[in-house]
Parts: structure tokens; C-alpha cells; sequence
């Protein structure tokens, strides 16, 4: 069984459309198609239907993850996984969401739902699949973000969800945060080349802290921070910072129903294999460090306000 990669997010909204407008003109997706109580989006530089689904809703949060598998066998032998494990299976028949072939959901130990799948729509690039103009119409200041990169969830026990991630569904865990006991209570896991596509920490069941979109540089988050303040969307007290884990370069702010958004760039590329590289280990006593490396000390909203 091989999972490929995180392919988009499903979330919960209060307004759908100032949702889209926010992922529009401030994170800067295209819409690529709407049903019922739903609206589709993509990043410019990704091919498949949709990175993100806006669910219209009396509250925000998370519905659930979607990663792609290489081959349509490998959901049955996830499914069975699963089950094995004692955890709840579902499956999703083709065309529930647009764009997207079968998938199996499975609920994970933290409450989070995951969809594996297989077949997607191919919608093409932004800049076109036949001699593409690399320059956007509508990059109003900025570069286009790249690709919806990574999601950060929470429940009361990070280690049985990390644990079933890495040792089930092969998922390579590159970096964690080790209590003294072993436990882990905090993981970045990845299916792919990239050093996360999806983080666990500590909170509440079922909770989603962020949804990630990745930039072109350093300097990109500077030019989106700005666009930001001019278009007065709050920030994260720290405004542009970087994280230990990864070193990256990073700002945090809101969509209008309250999820938490980040533009970030600078992950590091690790071997896509689970267990081919020693993970990074973090204590508990350099949380702050690995959490905001310039500041080394965390806002207590960070951690406690979720959707």
C-alpha cells in the first residue's frame, strides 16, 4: 500500500460565501467547481479537482483529510488495515464529491477522518497544460501560493494516532515531540518527499489548528503578511517568524469562520519511506523553541484556540 500525499482539506464554514472570497483573494485558489452547500478550490500549481472543500455549516472545523493512494487496490488492503486495528471504516462511493473517484474513510483514534482515493479529475495547472504563460493574470502584489501543504489536527492522545499513521499506513514520521515516558505528543508525518504533510498535537478530540499553504520564499511571506494587514486580516502576534521543526518561515491568520490559515515555505525533503531516516526529537522543555525558534516561547492562544 502506498499513500502518495495529502490532496486536499474538507472544512467546515459558517459563510460560504466569504469563505470563497477569503480563499480567493487572500490566500489566492481558484474555484473549480460548486454542489449543494459546497464549493471546490484549487492552488495554481496543482492538477487534480480540488485542495480544498468549503462545507457550509452552523460551525467551523474540520470534516475530514484526503490522500491519494497510487492504486486503486490499495484502499481495500487500508480499509482491511484498519478494521485490523480495530478502527471504524466507511467507504465513499465515486462522485460524493466532485471531481473524485471512490475512497474509504477511516476514523482515526484522535476522531479525525481521513478519505484514501485513488481517481481524481484533472483539472491542469493555472497557467495552462499547453505552452503555459508562467506569469498569472490575478497575482494582485504577490506570487501564487503553490499548494495546499500540510494540516495540523489535535486530539487528547497524539501517540495512538501517530503510532497507527507511521507502524499501519506507512506513513514516515520525520520529526516528534518525545515525553520522558516515550509517549509521543507531538508528530509530523509525510507520505511523500516533503518533511510533513500532516502534524498532530495535543487538544481536543477532532479539533484542526491550521491548514497550510505553501509559498514560493522567504520573502513571499513577507509580501503576503503585507497583504494581509492591507486587507485587515489579523495576524498571529508574531506576525513573520519561523518554526525549529523544519526552520521554516511562517505567518498565521483566520478565515472568516475561524479556521486558522498559514502561508510557510522553506520544508525540508526527507526520503518519502517510513523509518529510512532517524526522526528529529523535540522535548518538551524546548517546546518554545520548536514552535517559534526566534521568540522561543509560545502565545497561549496558539495552542488553545482551535476549530
Amino acid at each position: 500500500m502506498a499513500v502518495i500525499r495529502l490532496s486536499y482539506a474538507s472544512i467546515n464554514v459558517t459563510d460560504l460565501d466569504k469563505a470563497e472570497q477569503h480563499y480567493a483573494h487572500v490566500v489566492g485558489l481558484r474555484t473549480t467547481g460548486t454542489s449543494a452547500g459546497r464549493v471546490y478550490m484549487q492552488a495554481p500549481d496543482s492538477q487534480d479537482h480540488h485542495c480544498l472543500v468549503l462545507n457550509a455549516s452552523d460551525r467551523a472545523g474540520l470534516c475530514h483529510l484526503g490522500f491519494k493512494v497510487s492504486a486503486h487496490e490499495d484502499l481495500q488492503e487500508a480499509a482491511d488495515k484498519a478494521v485490523a486495528a480495530g478502527l471504524k471504516v466507511e467507504w465513499m462511493e465515486s462522485g460524493t464529491l466532485l471531481g473524485q473517484g471512490e475512497g474509504v474513510v477511516i476514523t482515526l483514534p484522535s476522531a479525525h477522518r481521513i478519505n484514501l482515493f485513488h481517481e481524481s479529475e484533472c483539472v491542469g495547472y493555472e497557467t495552462g497544460m499547453r505552452d503555459p504563460d508562467l506569469v498569472l493574470e490575478r497575482v494582485d502584489g504577490v506570487n501564487p501560493v503553490s499548494h495546499l501543504d500540510h494540516a495540523l489536527i489535535v486530539c487528547s492522545n497524539p501517540d495512538q494516532t501517530i503510532r497507527f499513521l507511521r507502524d499501519v499506513l506507512d506513513f514516515n514520521l520525520s520529526e516528534c515531540g518525545a515525553a520522558p515516558d516515550g509517549s509521543l505528543f507531538l508528530g509530523f508525518l509525510s507520505a511523500g518527499n516533503t518533511m510533513h504533510q500532516l502534524a498532530i498535537g495535543p487538544g481536543p478530540d477532532g479539533g484542526l489548528h491550521h491548514i497550510a499553504f505553501y509559498v514560493v520564499d522567504r520573502a513571499d511571506v513577507v509580501r503576503r503578511t503585507d497583504l494581509l494587514k492591507h486587507r485587515n486580516v489579523p495576524t498571529l502576534e508574531y506576525g513573520v517568524t519561523r518554526h525549529g521543526v523544519a526552520g521554516v518561515t511562517t505567518v498565521y491568520f483566520f478565515d472568516p469562520s475561524g479556521n486558522r490559515n498559514e502561508f510557510q515555505c522553506g520544508a525540508y525533503e526527507t526520503s518519502g519511506a517510513s523509518g529510512r531516516v532517524p526522526s528529529i526529537s523535540w522535548s518538551m522543555e524546548s517546546l518554545g523553541q520548536a514552535t517559534f525558534y526566534y521568540e522561543a516561547s509560545v502565545p497561549e492562544q496558539f495552542y488553545t484556540v482551535v476549530s
